[in-house]
C-alpha cells in the first residue's frame, strides 16, 4: 500500500494523538497490516507491514517499535471517548481473559466501555501472576475511568462473579458507582453472627425453569444493604444479580457484560488470533493492545455504519447472522486487500474513525 493510499487514515490518527511523523505512519501501517493478515504474529506482519521493505527488515523495525515506544495509555482512552456521544450515559464492565504461552502467564484485567451493544477497551492492566485480580487492581482501573469520564456518565458497572468483596463492593458504594454483579448462587445471606444462614439461591427455589425475580426487600450480603435479581435455569443453577442502588431490570442490563465475551472472541480467534502472540514482555502485550483496539473500534464504527445502510440479516432464532464487528471487520479487510481499486470507499471509513 503506498503512503497516499493511507493518509486518510494517518490523518484521523493524527488528531487524536500526539506521535511524531515516523511514528505515526509506522503505527499506521501497523494497524491496516493487523486488519490485512488478521493476526498479531510479527513474522506475518511484516509481510504486510511495508511492501518496499524486506520482510526481515520490517520484522526488526517491528521488535524496535515494541521495545522503544513509549505509550500514552490515557491518550487512548481519550481517543475511545472521543467517538461517543458528550451527553450520554454509558454501561461501564470489567473482566479478566488469561492464557498460557510456555511458561508464562498471559493475564489481562480489562475495564470496557459498553458503546450500542458492543464493549470497546477502556483501560486495562497485566496482572503479574495467574489467577483473579485484587481489589486493588480493580480500583486502580475504575478511578482512571472515572477521572476520564466523570461519575455522572457512567450508568453503572457490571461484572461477573469474581469481582466480589467486602472491599470492593465498599470502594463502589462510596465512589456511588451503580453496579450490577453476579455472585454465587452458594454466597449467603444475613449477618455473619446469624445462625443458620441461608445461601442466596433460597430465595428463588420456588422459581419455575427460567422463571425470574426482582426480590422486593434489600437483603444483607457481605454486610451490605443490596438488592438482588434471580433467574433458575436448568440443573438447579441460579444466576442471581445483587445492584447498589436498585434492582429494576437488573438481569437485563448484567446481560450486557456479555459484550466484553465477546470482545474477548475477537481479539481471539474471532478476528486477531491475539493469542498468536509470542511476546512474553507484559508491556510489549499491553502495547500491543492498543493497536488491536483500534483496529477493533474501527471495525465496530464500520459496522454500525454498514448496518444502519444495510441491516445485518436476522436468523429465525432470532439473532443476528454475524455480529456488528464481524461485518466492519470483513468490510475493512476486503478494502485494504483492494485498496488500488477502493480508495474512495477506504477514504469513507477512515473519515468514520476520525468523527467527521
Amino acid at each position: 500500500m503506498n503512503q497516499y493510499n493511507y493518509n486518510n487514515l494517518k490523518i484521523a490518527l493524527q488528531s487524536k494523538f500526539g506521535w511524531n511523523k515516523a511514528r505515526l505512519k509506522f503505527i499506521t501501517r501497523l494497524i491496516i497490516s493487523l486488519l490485512d493478515v488478521a493476526t498479531v504474529n510479527l513474522s506475518r506482519l511484516s509481510l504486510k507491514i511495508n511492501s518496499k521493505t524486506k520482510s526481515q527488515s520490517n520484522y526488526r523495525n517491528l521488535q524496535r517499535f515494541f521495545q522503544n515506544f513509549q505509550m500514552d495509555y490515557d491518550e487512548y482512552a481519550r481517543f475511545v471517548v472521543s467517538q461517543l456521544k458528550k451527553d450520554e450515559q454509558y454501561y461501564l464492565v470489567i473482566d479478566r481473559t488469561n492464557w498460557k504461552f510456555g511458561k508464562t502467564n498471559i493475564n489481562i484485567l480489562m475495564l470496557g466501555i459498553i458503546y450500542k451493544k458492543n464493549a470497546i477497551p477502556l483501560y486495562w492492566e497485566m496482572l503479574e501472576k495467574g489467577g483473579s485480580s485484587s481489589t486493588k487492581e480493580r480500583k486502580d482501573l475504575l478511578a482512571k475511568a472515572i477521572t476520564l469520564l466523570g461519575k455522572d456518565r457512567i450508568k453503572a458497572l457490571l461484572g461477573d462473579r469474581e469481582f466480589i468483596g467486602v472491599k470492593w463492593f465498599k470502594y463502589l458504594i462510596e465512589q456511588e458507582i451503580e453496579f450490577h454483579i453476579r455472585v454465587p448462587k452458594i454466597i449467603k445471606k444475613g449477618s455473619v453472627l446469624q445462625k443458620g444462614r441461608k445461601t442466596i439461591n433460597h430465595l428463588f427455589r420456588f422459581l419455575k425453569l427460567y422463571g425470574k425475580l426482582d426480590y422486593p426487600r434489600e437483603v444483607n450480603i457481605l454486610g451490605f444493604r443490596l438488592f438482588v435479581s434471580g433467574m433458575r435455569s436448568k440443573n438447579d443453577d441460579y444466576c442471581v444479580i445483587v445492584s447498589s442502588k436498585s434492582n429494576l431490570d437488573s438481569l437485563t442490563k448484567y446481560q450486557q457484560r456479555w459484550t466484553i465475551e465477546n470482545l474477548f472472541g475477537a481479539f481471539k480467534t474471532r478476528g486477531f488470533n491475539f493469542e498468536d502472540t509470542h511476546f512474553k514482555n507484559l508491556e510489549k502485550i499491553k502495547m500491543l493492545i492498543v493497536f488491536i483496539s483500534i483496529a477493533y473500534l474501527w471495525s465496530i464504527l464500520v459496522g454500525l455504519w454498514l448496518d444502519a445502510v444495510i441491516s445485518i440479516k436476522i436468523k429465525t432464532h432470532g439473532r443476528k447472522a454475524i455480529s456488528v464487528f464481524r461485518y466492519g471487520f470483513d468490510y475493512l479487510t476486503y478494502i485494504i486487500k483492494n485498496i488500488l481499486d477502493k480508495f474512495d470507499e477506504f477514504n469513507i471509513l477512515a473519515k468514520i474513525l476520525s468523527c467527521t
